[in-house]
């Protein structure tokens, strides 16, 4: 009969049970119709749907890659923040079952004398449920749920971010790599020249001018080097640092004339391009997070209802504890009712909302600005794909001038001054070609990231 009452007690709470608070519902994106500077481009797909493999082809790259997702700090330490909530998760969870536990006691009791005294010995097991009525503890479940799919998204923020960082890394290496060559090319052509200069003034064919200025050359193509080295040591570092491997090298690969940049870039609709990119999905999670606490907030409001139970044997004697007519059994129910706080539960829920209404503010910012940043990426890839065509044609223009400097100058036609300086816009243009090149693989490398490109884990 009691465990009928029971029963009947549990389904009647909880088939009267409410959820407090505001549901979440995903906030509609408004923005518009394309992203700006989309003449030229196809909208059909985003390039985001190609893996990182596809995007950047070179083998060397992708090693280097490959190595930074098994090993970056800031990665594994991301990973680690979803366990953590994983398992918080499941201590929210936890909440909707009864708490069991066992235990046992012994007791004497003297009632005058040291030879009178009663003793009494009890095996019991406790059990306690708070039954939730008006659905605290499911909005604490999806909070903590919330709170984990926030940090997923956060983790791959933190893996789009370091495959662009590396490929980044890497191209700039490349361009000081060639940089680098170029310089000490170019050094030893005018110590040749230099060279000649100082012959031919010996056989009093050219002034002394012509042998400074010479010189000057020298020394302007020579001056390059230690910073570049210096430049390249300290990329060469940081992307140690992403791979978490101080013994990482850089000593092969494609150069950047090599690299493969696609010839068409889709971009896609920008409702589908932020509904994949992380950092977005990351502030929607916080978002229903924050709307999950409120109703946390107002379920405090109300009263709470625990059950608790015990039961198990009491007996005089240790040696008949567990006998048939020791057993017992007892059924505990408890309301409880805030009266007065200070407004401090009030008080609570409006702090509640409000942090719901800051996270609702946050998520339009994020929203916003990944619709800007993709504009401005497919501005800046556009600008750096004629910067490096102007770049190039630049270069063809100044070889060819020194070509013909130089024939000038060995037919006697030009002066040393004019074939030196025919040298110095060649060395310029090869210097300014190879930064447009990296400047052009690094723009697309944040027009593929800001498309939320560069995830192992399809959003």
């Amino acid at each position: 009969m009691m465990n009928k009452l029971i029963t009947s007690s549990l389904l009647s709470f909880l088939l009267t049970a409410c959820t407090v608070g505001p549901d979440f519902e995903r906030p509609k994106l408004i923005v518009q119709d394309n992203f700006q500077g989309i003449d030229g481009y196809d909208v059909s797909e985003s390039t985001a749907l190609i893996s990182w493999q596809q995007a950047y082809q070179d083998p060397q790259l992708q090693q280097l890659i490959e190595q930074a997702l098994a090993k970056n700090y800031d990665l594994n330490i991301a990973v680690s923040r979803i366990k953590e909530a994983r398992a918080l998760a499941g201590v929210a969870d936890s909440a909707f079952y009864p708490t069991l536990g066992l235990m046992t006691e012994s007791e004497r009791v003297s009632e005058g004398s040291v030879s009178d005294y009663d003793d009494s010995h009890q095996l019991k097991g406790q059990l306690a449920w708070d039954l939730d009525l008006f659905g605290y503890n499911r909005r604490a479940s999806e909070t903590a749920w919330a709170e984990l799919a926030a940090l997923g998204q956060a983790r791959n923020v933190v893996e789009m971010n370091l495959v662009a960082e590396v490929a980044s890394t890497y191209f700039s290496l490349k361009d000081l790599e060639e940089k680098i060559n170029l310089s000490k090319s170019t050094v030893t052509l005018r110590e040749r020249a230099f060279y000649i200069a100082k012959l031919r003034k010996e056989n009093g064919m050219v002034s002394g001018l012509d042998v400074r200025q010479a010189e000057v050359e020298l020394e302007s193509a020579k001056v390059t080097i230690p910073g570049l080295i210096l430049e390249q040591l300290e990329t060469t570092n940081r992307l140690k640092l992403l791979l978490a491997n101080e013994l990482t090298e850089v000593s092969s690969g494609i150069g950047l004339t090599e690299q493969v940049v696609p010839v068409s870039i889709p971009v896609g609709i920008p409702s589908q391009v932020l509904l994949r990119r992380p950092d977005v999905l990351q502030v929607e999670a916080k978002l229903h997070s924050a709307t999950a606490k409120i109703g946390m907030a107002k379920a405090n409001l109300f009263p709470k209802i625990t059950l608790t139970s015990e039961f198990g044997f009491e007996s005089g004697q240790l040696s008949g504890l567990l006998a048939g007519d020791s057993t017992y059994w007892e059924l505990v129910g408890g309301i409880t009712q805030p009266l007065f706080n200070a407004g401090k539960l009030r008080d609570d829920l409006t702090a509640a909302e409000e942090r719901a209404y800051q996270a609702s503010m946050e998520y339009k910012k994020v929203v916003m600005n990944a619709f800007l940043e993709v504009s401005n990426q497919l501005m800046a890839f556009k600008s750096s794909e004629t910067i490096y065509l102007a770049q190039k044609n630049l270069l063809v223009a100044s070889r060819e001038y020194e070509k013909l400097a130089r024939i000038r100058y060995r037919n006697g036609v030009a002066s040393a001054l004019d074939f030196m300086d025919a040298q110095r816009k060649l060395f310029d243009a090869q210097l300014s070609f190879s930064s447009a090149k990296k400047e052009r693989l690094i723009a697309f490398v944040n027009l593929y990231r800001a498309l939320g490109g560069g995830l192992t884990i399809k959003v």
